[in-house]
């Protein structure tokens, strides 16, 4: 299971990809901007970067969904 120290480092490393994750405590409470709502003690650190990187991902789509709905 996580802890506090894996969770920074988790943080920091997304950062390094300019996605930046909100915490308060061990709660993921924000993925660049949008609410989250996860228990970091509930995962393992590569449970939890796959999360992350799932609701990027959905971010993504939603995202060229509303671009191509423009046009």
């Amino acid at each position: 299971m996580l802890n506090e120290e894996k969770l920074r480092v988790i943080v920091e490393t997304f950062a390094k990809y300019n996605i930046e994750i909100q915490t308060a405590g061990m709660q993921i409470v924000g993925i660049n901007g949008q609410s989250a709502d996860f228990d970091g003690t509930t995962f393992m650190q590569d449970q939890l970067i796959e999360m992350i990187c799932k609701v990027m991902a959905n971010q993504l789509i939603h995202e060229t969904w509303k671009y191509e709905q423009k046009k």
